[in-house]
């Protein structure tokens, strides 16, 4: 019987589609991944993956979506500054103090409103997990427990946006009796839910920034700097240990790309099956040695 490899597709906002790029190499190479996890936009890749069960198919629905008039329409009038030494948060700030945003921000749950939220669904297959060609899980973060939650089964839709509903951002998703955020802020690269699925392999698409050092008098400027750069640095700590459980990493250079910058998407693909191509003979030795040690503990148990 053979093992269940499982390919965890991490979030970061466009980040997450090096996930494309990672998923066609894999395929080029006779990989084929029974279980499919993944978080934010790792959960919206994952999920049209594991219904077409295609790299090729999977690339051509994203892209025809986001590159469309409409979506394109949609984030520009959501864009904001574009200064690479300022946080997110601070970002948003920026935005809300030309007014545009003031009243969202500081008044509602989210700056995007529910509606424009759901035209995602778009992306997202109208199925239960059940009916997906492969295994799928997705993540989310209940703001009412304070826990994570591993989606695996029921209407697939809702699932997938409560994976990517950025806090703040995007408003959280209502399912069952929790209220759910993006599950990047519980586990950027959904290693946990390949175990949960059964996975014997787990290959890891880490699509995080790197935390480097900086130059602290010239970048933290504000208290919303400092905030920032805490967070980030949180935030990587707890992925460096999550990501311990996957079998292989795989981390494609992005380089600084913010998370709403649509406007690279052939380039951001190309570093994630440039990476993972690059990677291969490592990955499949360690396909080869687990395949090993598991005929060595099967015989000796």
């Amino acid at each position: 019987m053979g093992r269940k490899i499982a390919i965890a597709l991490g979030g970061g906002g466009v980040r997450g589609l090096a996930n494309i790029g990672v998923l066609k190499a894999l395929e080029d190479c006779g990989i084929e991944p029974e279980i499919v996890t993944g978080t934010s936009m790792g959960a919206i890749v994952g999920a049209v993956y594991a219904d077409t069960r295609s790299a090729e198919k999977t690339e051509t629905i994203i892209k025809t979506y986001l590159g469309s008039e409409e979506f394109i329409k949609r984030t520009q009038s959501l864009s904001v500054s574009e200064d690479p030494y300022k946080g997110w948060l601070e970002k948003i700030f920026d935005t809300a103090k030309k007014g545009y945003f003031f009243y969202r921000f500081f008044m509602r749950e989210s700056v995007v409103s529910q509606s424009v939220f759901m035209e995602l669904d778009r992306l997202v297959p109208d199925k239960r997990f059940g009916e997906l060609k492969l295994s799928f899980a997705c993540i989310g973060l209940d703001l009412i427990s304070g826990l994570p939650e591993i989606f695996h089964d029921g209407e697939l839709r809702p699932a997938v946006r409560a994976s990517s509903a950025v806090p703040g951002m995007m408003p959280p998703v209502s399912i069952r009796s929790g209220m759910y955020v993006d599950g990047g802020w519980a586990e950027s690269v959904p290693v946990s839910p390949a175990v949960f699925l059964g996975a014997d392999f787990i290959i890891a698409s880490d699509v995080t920034r790197d935390i480097t050092a900086i130059d602290y008098g010239s970048q933290m400027k504000s208290s919303m700097d400092i905030l920032q750069r805490a967070n980030d640095i949180t935030r990587s700590l707890m992925n460096t240990y999550r990501t311990r459980g996957a079998d292989f990493v795989l981390h494609p250079d992005i380089g600084d790309a913010p998370w709403s910058a649509f406007d690279n998407i052939e380039g951001y693909i190309a570093a994630g099956y440039e990476c993972a191509q690059r990677s291969m003979p490592a990955l499949k030795r360690s396909l080869r040695r687990g395949r090993f040690f598991r005929l060595w503990k099967t015989r000796t148990h």
